[in-house]
């Protein structure tokens, strides 16, 4: 350009009132849901809360059903011990004891049987001497009488009466003789009208079944909504989660299952080590959860209300701050394309204050070094050699050297080669050679024959940033490695430089932590002039630099056809020795 300012990349803040709408839109919105989200957490505690209460009181009703039967038992076998010592059975007198258990109080519909090892001697429903039933005439008598006679007294399972035709249990308690040899039981019978009135203690909710299930896990008595009976199966489960259960064991517990119409449920189950009998309450899975389901119905209508006038209040005051901020926004457009020139100027000017301290470094500071270093060699051959002098001529030497070299380094990268003679893709691999050769880095360039094309004032910025990252890393990284990569893909351009050392915030350095100063500053300006952006990562493991900006392509020139596109690798010996050009 006529005036030697770079181009400017304007930004257009025309698009900050929908941007600003959205966003009050979304502040609104998440004021409005978070606030939903309160009122939710909530009713949903509450509503867990619920649940429990519901879960905790089948359970509380299932173990006092157990209690219940387990009183029962114990009732009973207080009375069958109490028979057995009557001295009418001990004298062998079965029609007088006959006719004291006809007198006996029993629990109503229950009877009282008399058995000696071979089948029923006495049967209350039946007048004494009728024919009663031989053990032998019960599928599971053998299993039943080893129980009487290991444990002394023992619970039945389900079983079907034959004299009534309906489900009992018996409760059998051992008689032995005066050797203390086993030679009959006496049982109680308890129908299953006996123990539904066990049942009924407990008052459910409608469509929750209780019931009481023996060893095998078969219905003695079942209730669902006041309809008794022996055929509603056990849930699937229970059998599985007390399959390991000990024949002592007493066990209380939940579980989920389905019942018998396929239904899912929760099952709250106590099962008693005194009589191997299971109590269950069931309930189904939409009686337990109706509390959650009542909550989130509770939270969809009102929830969707707030949402609504949240948007509505949200609109409403995006109209009426957008007159005031799209005044603002064009105030800030103007001063930003202020701002911006003003930038280019200022790296223009940088760029050329660069070069006149690059000259004179070395074109005077140089000269005046390497002229130091020469009359440093003629006072050497004039003075008396001494260890001291020597030892003190080789550390000026040294230091003179070490002072030129560096001056060289950064004169160097003060003013590299020219850029407008050679293309980007040639300077960069000369710039990179002479700094690996200056500082004894390796370095990897891959450079695509396409940045020869891009507009001139794109590649200088390009370069500059390129050589203000390897700047740094030269005085800051302690890096032995570092790579320039650039590509150019969907319109855009990308160049990463990445370095091996100790990162910005890596290991502790004599003058303190690396901070970012007026060079990355500088980088990020250039990239933003052509509306591109600077990015840098850093860790223990190097630092990257991220150059992305959009590409416009200009004709080839016919020096830069028929380029190749390669990398380049080098890595040169750093300067020694007293001689240096």
């Amino acid at each position: 350009m006529s005036n030697g300012t770079v181009p400017v990349a304007s930004r257009s803040f025309s698009g900050m009132p929908p941007r600003l709408r959205r966003r009050i839109a979304l502040i609104f919105m998440v004021i409005t849901v978070a606030a939903c989200l309160v009122a939710a957490a909530l009713l949903l505690s509450r509503a867990a809360d619920e649940r429990r209460a519901i879960e905790q009181r089948a359970l509380e009703a299932a173990k006092a059903l157990s209690f219940g039967f387990d009183q029962e038992v114990a009732a009973v076998n207080y009375l069958l011990k109490g028979l057995s010592k009557s001295p009418a059975l001990l004298s062998g007198d079965t029609k007088a004891f006959y006719d004291q258990l006809k007198a006996t109080p029993v629990p109503e519909g229950s009877w009282l049987v008399l058995n000696d090892l071979a089948g029923q001697v006495a049967n209350t429903l039946r007048p004494f001497g009728s024919p009663l039933p031989r053990h032998v005439d019960f599928p599971n008598y053998r299993e039943a009488f080893e129980r009487i006679r290991d444990r002394r007294w023992a619970v039945s399972g389900r079983m079907l009466a034959p004299l009534k035709g309906s489900i009992v249990v018996a409760l059998s308690l051992r008689l032995d003789d005066a050797e203390d040899r086993m030679n009959g039981h006496l049982t109680i019978i308890l129908t299953e009208a006996r123990l539904g009135a066990i049942l009924d203690e407990q008052t459910l909710p409608t469509g929750w079944v209780k019931g009481l299930y023996d060893r095998k896990f078969q219905p003695i008595v079942a209730d669902r909504d006041g309809r008794k009976g022996s055929d509603l199966p056990a849930p699937a489960t229970l059998a599985t989660r007390l399959a390991d259960a000990g024949p002592d064991s007493t066990i209380t517990g939940t579980v989920e299952s389905t019942d018998e119409r396929g239904l899912p449920v929760l099952v709250t189950f106590r099962r008693s080590g005194a009589t191997n009998w299971t109590t269950a309450v069931t309930v189904p899975l939409a009686d337990l959860n109706a509390p959650v389901t009542a909550a989130l119905w509770q939270m969809a209508g009102p929830g969707s209300l707030l949402l609504l006038a949240g948007g509505l209040a949200a609109w409403f005051t995006a109209r009426q701050v957008e007159q005031p901020l799209r005044t603002l926004s064009d105030q800030v457009t103007g001063a930003n394309n202020k701002v911006n020139e003003l930038s280019g100027q200022l790296l223009v000017l940088q760029e050329e204050e660069r070069q006149r301290i690059a000259r004179e470094l070395h074109d005077s500071t140089a000269q005046h070094l390497v002229a130091a270093n020469l009359g440093l060699a003629t006072l050497e051959g004039t003075v008396v050699a001494t260890p001291a002098s020597r030892s003190a001529f080789a550390e000026i030497e040294s230091l003179l050297a070490e002072a030129l070299r560096e001056l060289r380094i950064f004169t160097y990268l003060l003013h590299p080669p020219n850029l407008a003679k050679d293309g980007l893709q040639a300077t960069l691999r000369d710039f990179a050679e002479g700094f690996a050769g200056r500082t004894g880095l390796v370095a990897r360039i891959r450079i695509p024959e396409e940045v020869d094309d891009l507009q001139p004032e794109l590649q200088r910025a390009i370069l500059r940033v390129v050589q203000e990252a390897l700047t740094n890393v030269h005085r800051h990284a302690g890096a032995s490695h570092v790579s320039v990569n650039a590509r150019i893909r969907s319109g855009r351009l990308l160049v990463r430089i990445r370095d091996n050392g100790h990162g910005i915030g890596g290991s502790a350095r004599p003058d303190g932590p690396i901070r970012l100063g007026v060079g990355v500053a500088g980088m990020r300006a250039r990239m933003e002039q052509f509306g591109g952006s600077l990015r840098i990562r850093t860790g223990r493991v190097g630092t990257c630099v991220v150059a992305m900006t959009p590409v416009i392509r200009t004709k080839r020139s016919p020096q830069s056809a028929g380029r190749l596109r390669m990398p380049w690798q080098v890595r040169l010996p750093k300067a020694n020795g007293r001689t240096l050009s």
